[in-house]
């Protein structure tokens, strides 16, 4: 039974990985198995069994929360992309406001809020980045894959951060949903030709989350230490920007007309932002009360 609580809770840290606005550090911190986890990571270099020994049951849960959420996650686009953009937004948006915080507790470095502008400034730029430049196979479109999961690991890493934001406002949020469903189909319908296939892709995202994992998790514990405030203030401009380049995004890579869209949809879809801030706000009181508890 213990080994299956521990699934479940690794399974809800893989799905809060690829959901917009949620990060799988903050669920585990919710969870309590945050520092647990952190802990393993740091062995890992000096004794990698022990350290994997330690928590196979969540590294099993994550793999399980990351399958079921690409699957659900892609179903869900197809069938109603407006509505679960907003939830999405709604996510967004309500974390905010615990960034900022995180931000403004933060700051040692005189007019770090700068970063923030610059930050989202960059972000508006990706509106203007064509990608058509990285076709499926090249060298460009192999680095947008390592990229994914180097950020993908990163949102295991700091809580707050989530990687589908960041991921929605570059628009590559796609991407990983359709190289992540593509595969997962392939292996349950036993078309080993189309695994083979989608394999390389899947072990440079693998590479990239591993890479970042082994080599980028100190650098982000010094960078976090010495530039906390600078940090998070980059990220709030990025979240706070991001909705733009996700409703950009989607009218680009879906059939979504926002003029001629539904008006139930439309009604759907602020009652599901509206469920999305909820939520992310419930999750950051839950975890501040944690840790003032602490």
């Amino acid at each position: 039974m213990r080994h299956a609580v521990k699934i479940i809770k690794g399974s809800l840290v893989g799905m809060g990985s690829i959901l917009p606005g949620i990060s799988g550090s903050m669920v585990a911190a919710i969870l309590h198995i945050y520092h647990e986890l952190i802990e393993a990571l740091d062995n890992v270099t000096r004794q990698p069994l022990r350290a994997i020994a330690s928590v196979w049951q969540y590294i099993v849960g994550v793999i399980l929360g990351l399958l079921l959420g690409f699957f659900v996650i892609r179903l869900v686009f197809e069938v109603a992309p407006l509505p679960v953009t907003l939830l999405f937004i709604g996510f967004i948006i309500g974390g905010i406001r615990g960034l900022n915080r995180e931000a403004t507790q933060a700051v040692k470095i005189h007019l770090s809020w700068l970063a923030a502008p610059a930050a989202g400034l960059v972000m508006l730029a990706f509106l203007f980045v064509t990608e058509q430049t990285a076709t499926v196979g090249s060298l460009a479109y192999l680095f947008i894959l390592f990229v994914i999961g180097a950020l993908t690991a990163i949102s295991l890493i700091i809580p707050g951060l989530s990687a589908a934001t960041m991921l929605m406002a570059l628009g590559y949020y796609h991407i990983l949903l359709t190289v992540g469903n593509d595969f997962i189909a392939a292996v349950f319908s036993g078309d080993y030709s189309a695994v083979a296939q989608q394999m390389p892709m899947v072990l440079v995202i693998a590479l990239g989350g591993i890479v970042t994992l082994l080599l980028m998790g100190k650098v982000m514990a010094l960078l976090l230490k010495r530039y906390r405030s600078i940090f998070y203030y980059a990220v709030l401009g990025v979240v706070v920007v991001s909705p733009i380049n996700i409703l950009v995004t989607l009218d680009d890579h879906t059939t979504v007309n926002y003029a001629n869209t539904a008006w139930y949809l439309w009604l759907i879809g602020i009652l599901l932002f509206l469920a999305g801030y909820a939520a992310t706000q419930w999750l950051a009181k839950n975890r501040q009360h944690k840790e003032e508890i602490k």
